[in-house]
């Protein structure tokens, strides 16, 4: 079976889960490549200058995306997509090649009108979600909102001027996919549950699976060694070490604020009880360096796969209170290394963490109940080891890439039995979607900003005539 996986980047939390599972499938033997803008060494795929490549179509490009930028609300700083640029790649040697098509995150590559080209070319073509994009109008989380369940108006990411574009955007991507043959495949039922719920999904032409993530357990796996881990990152010898990372910890849904005041909250207490013995200390790691007052925080930047490993060992309990996620990576690695979680009861976490077995759950932004559980860590540390130990069994136990890669086959090899239709073997080539291949959201948007852009200008005019 030669199997494609399609993602706009092998980078990211989205990037790095496509590349594990395209690990545990070779492992399985089966053949997986990956077509991807980016790959995982940071250089860019030959796909050629973003669409379109002439000035006109630059300026349009730029004017879309800048406007884009210009018209978020401040309720989440989390990314938020329109469907432009897009790539056509139906007739790309590796996907002329391919039995299964599995994509991806595949942002800023793939659109709903290039991805029914996919399904068009009669090979099984199955969706792995990451997030919640594939069925909103442009929000990959949605802090909330319930219209994509039934057509994203008055999106609350979005500015006034712009805001019905959400809808339009949805409208769009179910004209496109709303009946084409896809299978969806999520890694949490938080996520599915979601999915189901869209006005996307259509039950009749959609299938849905959940298959959680895989990680390899080997790899991500216990180190004996915490004196040492702890002397090389410059940490204290001795006290609880809480550890919190992420790609960004600038990104507000990923909670460090609550965490930030859980952990302040925690040195407070000590403080005021007298605690005489070792101080508790935080280790963080991924972009930016937000500070935490009055307990000492080791701030580490970003890491590589062995350095995530390495601060996790070196600590003893890792910390996130995520406010939408859906099965994070970061949870999934701690566990597996038998570093027990306190974690908020969002998404997918549940499914990871059974509170008081491997970890600890309080609600979405309980900073108090969070202080609780550690303030009761630091004055008991010897109740960890159990934890510990019930950890890294989950991991073992339920998300083994092995027992990913073997659902994902089973799917695959089902789809393929049942699909009568045979693929074209057309000419290998990769086309970028034309300027003429707009969405009429798209030229709104651009059209509607560049009004907005030239009424200014004529009315700062006429008032400097007056």
């Amino acid at each position: 079976m030669n199997i494609l996986c399609i993602a706009t980047s092998e980078t990211g939390g989205a990037g790095v889960a496509m590349r594990r599972l395209a690990d545990g499938l070779r492992s399985a033997g089966a053949t997986a490549d990956i077509l991807s803008l980016q790959r995982a060494d940071a250089r860019n795929t030959d796909f050629g200058e973003p669409p379109p490549t002439d000035q006109a179509g630059k300026r349009l490009h730029r004017r879309i995306h800048r406007s884009l930028r210009k018209s978020r609300t401040s309720l989440t700083n989390t990314i938020f997509t329109f469907d432009w640029p897009a790539w056509d790649v139906a007739s790309h040697p590796a996907v002329v090649a391919a039995d299964v098509i599995n994509l991806h995150w595949v942002t800023g590559f793939l659109n709903p009108a290039m991805i029914r080209r996919l399904v068009d070319t009669g090979k099984p073509v199955v969706w792995t979600l990451h997030d919640q994009r594939a069925f909103t109008g442009g929000c990959h989380y949605t802090a909330g909102c319930e219209a994509f369940a039934a057509d994203c108006a008055g999106c609350p990411q979005l500015t006034k001027p712009v805001r019905h574009i959400a809808a339009q955007l949805l409208q769009e991507a179910r004209a496109q996919l709303h009946e084409a043959r896809l299978t969806f495949v999520t890694p949490s039922r938080w996520l599915g549950e979601e999915l189901r719920r869209s006005s996307l999904f259509h039950a009749s032409s959609h299938q849905h699976h959940v298959i959680p993530y895989g990680i390899d357990v080997v790899h991500f796996a216990p180190r004996h060694h915490k004196a040492e881990l702890r002397a090389r990152f410059s940490l204290p010898a001795d006290g609880l070490g809480i550890a919190f990372g992420s790609v960004s910890l600038d990104e507000s849904r990923k909670g460090f604020a609550p965490a930030r005041g859980a952990l302040e909250s925690l040195a407070a207490r000590l403080r005021n009880a007298g605690h005489p013995g070792p101080q508790p200390f935080v280790v963080t790691f991924g972009q930016g360096a937000p500070p935490v007052a009055g307990i000492p925080c080791h701030h580490l930047g970003p890491q590589n796969e062995a350095g995530v490993i390495s601060i996790l060992n070196a600590a003893d309990v890792f910390l996130t209170m995520t406010r939408e996620d859906n099965l994070p990576l970061t949870v999934m690695e701690a566990i597996a290394c038998g570093v027990p979680v306190l974690a908020t009861r969002v998404g997918g976490v549940p499914e990871m963490i059974d509170h008081g077995h491997e970890g600890w759950l309080v609600d979405r932004d309980d900073s108090n109940a969070a202080a609780d559980i550690l303030v009761d860590l630091v004055n008991k540390p010897g109740q960890l080891q159990p934890y510990a130990l019930a950890a890294r069994r989950r991991a073992q136990d339920r998300f083994a890439e092995t027992f990913q890669a073997q659902r994902y086959l089973a799917l695959f090899e089902d789809l393929l039995s049942g699909s009568s239709a045979t693929a074209a073997r057309g000419t290998a080539s990769v086309t970028p979607l034309p300027m003429a291949g707009l969405t009429p959201a798209m030229l709104e948007l651009a059209t509607a900003r560049t009004w907005f852009a030239g009424a200014r200008r004529f009315l700062l005019g006429l008032l400097g005539r007056l």
